[in-house]
């Protein structure tokens, strides 16, 4: 259930910061990027045992959000300061 409220959570954060940068791909990157890698670190550290789900949820959302704005620059600046959070 953690994973499918992280999703969600991701998903809003995404849109919110969306409308408030009026779509500056480097800002919108670099903030979604931040939240991706502390909400990673977070599953990661909270389920050892088995940390698959946590990058399942994490694909699911990039997956998700590539779909929905369609540009592999703003995915790639996601997934490059998801590594740095």
């Amino acid at each position: 259930m953690d994973h499918v409220i992280a999703i969600v959570v991701g998903l809003a954060l995404r849109a919110v910061i969306d409308i408030q940068t009026d779509s500056d791909y480097r800002l919108t990157s670099t903030l979604v990027g931040l939240w991706e890698g502390c909400v990673l670190s977070h599953f990661l550290h909270k389920y050892r045992r088995n940390p698959s789900d946590a990058y399942l949820a994490l694909a699911t959302r990039f997956a998700i959000d590539f779909l929905l704005v369609n540009s592999p620059v703003r995915s790639v600046l996601t997934g490059a300061w998801t590594l740095v959070g």
